[in-house]
């Protein structure tokens, strides 16, 4: 009778380690797959950096007195959307470090946009555009902070479309400064620097699993990488003539492919991770709660025995 009772004993308190074991494995399963950054959040961040260096060629255009495409119409949308973005990153409920760099964003942002509310002046273009520059470098990193909070593979990639959209806006914010007659020395230096990092993005984006960059979008991007070349050859001509409306049009349209891009690619990352993370996490989080109460059953069994 006592052997039986020490049996009973001995597999009771084998069945409670195992059963406390698996809860606390769920409760780290859990606790991993929680992050405070969503693909949204990405998007979001992506957009900003896309958005600057556009806002930088329109108002480039407004100053050589080009209307095409109403660029005074389209900065003032474009810094309204500017600053709803800002603001809608920083009611996200991030991470001290992340809302700590989303202020950092928001706070360059606003040293930079009484510029644009200026009329455009040729000798200061240059200063603007190098502020616009490190605006947007430190949006990159920010963007790839928040991608890595997320926990979700292929985020990175969401940022890699925005950083497309980001450099080709640039190509044109700098094709257009140099048709305005802006001093820039730097001008061929920037311009290759903008030629071979697209170029390594596109090769990253092609290159990628189809899980993260499906066929559709890569084939998308194909189209658009050629529309890219031809737009390069254009801002590296050397024949004196520019074509400022053409520019306007080729970035534009380029632009809007990239930002529809973006929003494929963000449904794609977050397709990867539907079914799985979120649904997984509820399930084992109720699970937990079952084993919860199933310890406290036989705990309440095995005093009364």
């Amino acid at each position: 009778m006592k052997r039986k009772k020490k049996d009973e004993k001995s597999n009771w308190m084998q069945t409670r380690m195992l059963l406390t074991l698996t809860a606390s494995i769920i409760l780290l399963f859990c606790t991993e797959v929680s992050a405070t950054a969503s693909a949204k959040d990405v998007h979001d961040m992506a957009d900003i950096c896309m958005q600057a260096n556009r806002i930088l060629k329109d108002y480039t255009l407004i100053g050589m007195g080009v209307d095409y495409h109403d660029p005074a119409k389209d900065l003032k949308e474009n810094l309204e959307d500017m600053d709803k973005e800002i603001n809608d990153l920083k009611g996200h409920k991030l991470n001290d470090k992340l809302s700590s760099e989303i202020v950092d964003i928001e706070n360059f942002w606003y040293e930079i946009k009484p510029e644009f509310k200026k009329k455009p002046d040729k000798t200061k273009m240059h200063d603007l555009r190098v502020m616009v520059e490190k605006f947007t470098t430190r949006c990159e990193e920010v963007a790839e902070n928040i991608s890595e909070e997320t926990g979700i593979k292929g985020e990175h990639d969401v940022v890699l479309v925005a950083e497309l959209g980001m450099e080709s806006q640039r190509l044109a914010a700098l094709y257009l400064m140099k048709a305005w007659g802006v001093a820039d020395s730097d001008y061929e230096t920037e311009l290759k620097q903008v030629v071979d990092q697209t170029e390594k993005i596109y090769k990253e984006l092609l290159e990628a699993d189809e899980k993260f960059v499906s066929k559709e979008i890569k084939e998308k991007l194909r189209n658009i990488e050629k529309e890219f070349i031809v737009f390069s050859v254009m801002a590296n001509s050397d024949t004196g003539r520019f074509m400022p409306s053409a520019a306007e049009k080729m970035a534009s349209k380029i632009f809007k492919e990239l930002r529809s891009i973006l929003d494929m690619e963000q449904k794609l990352v977050e397709g990867t991770v539907s079914g799985y993370f979120t649904p997984v996490a509820d399930k084992y989080l109720r699970s937990k709660s079952k084993i919860s109460i199933n310890v406290e059953l036989m705990e309440s069994v095995q005093a009364n025995s």
